[in-house]
C-alpha cells in the first residue's frame, strides 16, 4: 500500500501530534491485491500490508473486499469504529469465511502489537490520508456514538450485498414425494433464502401513512402536502439531539462509501420529508440551519445526474430542493426572527452555489402549480 500524498504534505506539528495521539488499525492476513480503505480513500493492498497508522481520534469507516485472480472484486464490506486517542485496534482475516474473524483479539495480544507499532511493525503500516480528514468530518459531524449504536447492525458490519442463508431446501425427490401422482409441479430444486440475522441496518422505520389515525379527509389532504406531522413523528423516534441528521449522514456514508442501496433509500426518504415539511421550518430553525450545511457537503460528493430517474428523466433532487427553498423563503411571513432571517440568507447562498455547481435551476414553477390558461377565443 503506497504512502499517502497527504502524509507528505502534513504539517510537522500535526504529524508530531498524531505520532503521540494517533490511533492504529492492525489488519492481519488480508490477501494481497484486496481493496482496502478508510473513510473516503480506497487502495489495493500489497504483500506487506498490515494496517493504518496516525489515525485521528473519532469516527471512521473501514472497508474492504477481496479481488480474484481474474480481477473480479467481491462485494464491499465495512464497519464503523470510534477510535480513541492512541488506540490500537487489531483485526484478523478469516480466509475460509473471506471476512474478518468474529473472535475478538485478546487484550494481551493487543498490547503486544502496541509495543511493536513504532518498532518493527511500523514499516508495514500505511499512513492515514490526513488531507481528506476535514472532508470526512463534514460528512459525519452529526453521527454521535449514540446514533451509531442505535443504527448499526448487530453484526457491526455494513454490507453492500445483503447476506442470505438457506431457510429451507427442498430436493426434487422430496418435492415429488409430497405431490400427488401425476402432478409435475415443483419438480425443480428450490432454495428458500432469508437475510442473515443481525446484518440489517436498524434505520428508523417510516409510518405507513403521513397522517394520524382517524384523520379527516381534509387533514389527510393537508398532511399529504405538508410532511410536518411525519417529521414530528420521526424526530420523536430519535432520542439523540440531531439524531435525524445523524441518521441522514450515516445513511449517506453507507450509500456513498459502503455501496449500500438501503442507505441510499433511507437517505432519500429523510431528505424528502425534511424538504416537504413547510410548517416545520419555523418550528425547527436550528435543524434546518444544520440541514443546509449537511446537504451542501453531501451534494459535492456525487455527480449531478445521479438522481435522474432512468424512466421519467425527472431529477429527484431538483424537485425536492425546490420545495425546500420555497418553504424556507416563505417561512414566517411578515414575522421573521433574526434566527430565521439568518437561515434564509444561508439557504439563498446554498441555492446559488448548488445551482452554479450542477447547472440546476430552482426558480421554474412546478407544472402542477402553474396557473391554468383557458382559451376563451371564439366564446361569447
Amino acid at each position: 500500500m503506497a504512502e499517502q500524498d497527504g502524509s507528505m504534505e502534513m504539517d510537522p506539528e500535526v504529524a508530531k501530534k498524531l505520532l503521540r495521539e494517533g490511533a492504529t488499525l492492525v489488519f492481519l492476513g488480508l490477501p494481497p491485491g484486496s481493496e482496502f480503505g478508510m473513510d473516503m480513500v480506497p487502495h489495493n493492498t500489497g504483500e506487506e500490508f498490515k494496517g493504518i497508522k496516525l489515525i485521528p481520534a473519532g469516527l471512521h469507516f473501514v472497508f474492504y473486499s477481496t479481488v480474484s485472480s481474474t480481477g473480479t472484486t467481491a462485494p464491499r464490506t465495512g464497519f464503523f469504529h470510534y477510535f480513541q486517542r492512541g488506540e490500537v485496534l487489531v483485526k484478523k482475516w478469516d480466509p475460509v469465511a473471506e471476512d474478518i474473524r468474529k473472535e475478538e483479539v485478546s487484550a494481551e495480544e493487543v498490547e503486544k502489537f502496541r509495543s511493536h507499532v513504532q518498532g518493527d511493525l511500523d514499516r508495514f503500516l500505511g499512513v492515514y490520508a490526513y488531507h481528506d480528514w476535514r472532508r470526512w468530518i463534514s460528512l459525519t459531524k452529526h453521527i454521535s456514538k449514540d446514533v451509531l449504536n442505535r443504527l448499526q447492525p448487530e453484526s457491526g458490519k455494513i454490507y453492500s450485498a445483503t447476506p442470505f442463508e438457506p431457510l429451507q431446501f427442498l430436493s426434487e425427490r422430496s418435492h415429488r414425494e409430497a405431490q400427488p401422482a401425476g402432478d409435475t409441479a415443483g419438480k425443480s430444486d428450490s432454495i428458500d433464502l432469508k437475510e442473515v440475522a443481525g446484518t440489517a441496518v436498524r434505520y428508523t422505520p417510516f409510518p405507513r401513512h403521513k397522517y394520524p389515525d382517524n384523520a379527516s379527509p381534509a387533514e389527510i389532504t393537508r398532511h399529504s402536502i405538508d410532511s410536518t406531522y411525519l417529521l414530528d413523528t420521526l424526530l420523536a423516534g430519535c432520542p439523540e439531539e440531531c439524531g435525524l441528521l445523524g441518521e441522514l449522514q450515516f445513511a449517506f456514508v453507507c450509500f456513498l462509501v459502503g455501496h449500500s442501496y438501503s442507505g441510499f433509500e433511507q437517505w432519500q426518504k429523510i431528505v424528502r420529508v425534511l424538504c416537504t415539511s413547510a410548517g416545520a421550518v419555523t418550528k425547527y430553525v436550528p435543524l434546518y440551519d444544520s440541514l443546509i450545511a449537511v446537504l451542501y457537503f453531501q451534494l459535492r460528493e456525487i455527480p449531478s445526474d445521479f438522481f435522474v430517474d432512468i424512466v421519467s428523466r425527472e431529477n429527484f433532487l431538483t424537485a425536492t430542493l425546490s420545495e425546500l427553498f420555497r418553504n424556507i423563503a416563505e417561512a414566517g411571513g411578515d414575522d421573521v426572527s433574526a434566527e430565521l432571517e439568518s437561515l434564509k440568507k444561508k439557504t439563498s447562498r446554498f441555492k446559488a452555489s448548488i445551482g452554479k455547481l450542477f447547472g440546476w435551476s430552482f426558480d421554474e414553477e412546478p407544472e402542477d402549480e402553474q396557473p391554468v390558461v383557458v382559451d376563451l377565443a371564439g366564446q361569447n
